[in-house]
């Protein structure tokens, strides 16, 4: 018997949903539902300095006004941290980690970490003991490559020692990294991860350091990315507006629109709703990074 299809929505907290959110958030939401699946939503809260007060509440309520419907307790990344911790731990037991000092300026901009610590190997010292450390990083020796079919961009192929390199997986400011945080929890708490095509270069060091921990590595289907009109990635950074300020039923048109599902002429949100999930077609999503309609 198929095990249940799982999939998650996971906003950080930095600021209000716009377009970009919204075309991942409806197309994780309909994958999950379209194969009678279970949709989480999970707040990546473990960026302390970046997180904006009052920033989830609005997150929660944009989705809520769109319709959308997730099982169970919202998640918390800022509820896992001792869950982090015992990951590191068994990379630290591998001799996966190592301790980093270099600066940005040390470093190659734009190619992967050249090794200048990686003898600094971090020694084991049992499951409980603690291995950050103050004003160093801790960074994971990618070893070998991972495949994988992505359900939209197709085949990949990643030589982890050169792209993405040895990553960074607790920051020196005594913060988890994003690529070990998220590497647990969708391990854990998704079968199918449905984000951005901009985040597809995370993906290989997510599952090198799900692989590192023998874990189980979720599917993963990349949508294309959404542009604004100077042909910058809508974001928060580049002040793309809130769905929160815009009419539901048209925006939720305009995502649909995009991803190039078959048409339909709805009266209301949840009209939309009974009609896209059963309609829902992963197959029609188009690759490429394109502007939004």
């Amino acid at each position: 018997m198929q095990s249940e299809l799982i999939g998650r929505f996971a906003p950080s907290p930095t600021g209000d949903l716009h377009f970009g959110s919204l075309l991942a958030a409806l197309a994780s939401y309909c994958d999950a539902k379209h194969h009678h699946g279970r949709w989480h939503v999970r707040i990546d809260d473990i960026d302390e300095p970046r997180s904006v007060a009052g920033s989830a509440s609005a997150i929660l309520k944009s989705l809520d006004i769109y319709g959308f419907e997730w099982d169970g307790d919202v998640l918390w990344q800022s509820h896992h941290l001792p869950r982090y911790a015992d990951a590191l731990s068994e990379l630290v037991k591998h001799q996966f980690i190592f301790t980093c000092n270099c600066s940005r300026r040390k470093l190659p901009s734009g190619m992967a970490y050249p090794g200048n610590c990686r003898d600094q190997v971090v020694p084991y010292a049992g499951k409980d003991a603690c291995y950050r450390k103050h004003d160093h990083a801790l960074r994971c020796r990618m070893r070998g490559q991972v495949s994988f079919t992505d359900a939209v961009q197709g085949s990949q192929t990643v030589n982890l020692e050169t792209d993405p390199g040895d990553i960074i997986v607790w920051r020196r400011d005594q913060l988890v990294s994003y690529a070990l945080a998220c590497a647990i929890d969708d391990s854990d708490k998704a079968t199918h991860v449905v984000r951005g095509a901009d985040l597809l270069s995370s993906t290989s060091a997510q599952i090198g350091i799900m692989q590192a921990l023998h874990i189980p590595v979720p599917q993963y289907a990349h949508i294309p990315v959404a542009l604004d009109a100077n042909g910058d990635k809508l974001s928060k950074h580049s002040k793309a507006p809130a769905i929160i300020t815009q009419e539901p039923l048209p925006t939720l048109l305009q995502a649909w629109n995009f991803l190039e599902q078959i048409p339909m002429t709805p009266g209301s949100v949840e009209e939309f709703w009974q009609h896209a999930v059963p309609a829902w077609s992963m197959d029609r999503v188009p690759a490429q990074t394109r502007m939004a309609l």
